[in-house]
């Protein structure tokens, strides 16, 4: 797998690009560089990572989008 530098994840996040296709490019890069937990893993766990990301986003302007966003994130 390639490294991605932080440069080229702060790169993706200030491109303002919405599509589905830079959301799936943040989320590798993020996942690349820190472990990922959902909430529930987050709120379950005792022992967390020292490091890790957890990603937010709202659905209320685009709900349609958000099964995209929903497949992204499961696969990785």
């Amino acid at each position: 797998m390639q490294r991605i530098s932080e440069e080229n994840i702060l790169r993706c996040l200030m491109s303002l690009d919405f599509t589905l296709s830079k959301f799936r490019a943040l989320c590798s890069a993020i996942a690349q560089h820190y472990p990922t937990l959902t909430l529930a893993e987050y709120f379950e766990d005792a022992e967390l990572p020292d490091r890790f990301a957890m990603m937010r986003h709202d659905i209320d302007r685009r709900a349609g989008s958000a099964l995209g966003t929903a497949r992204v994130e499961r696969d990785l």
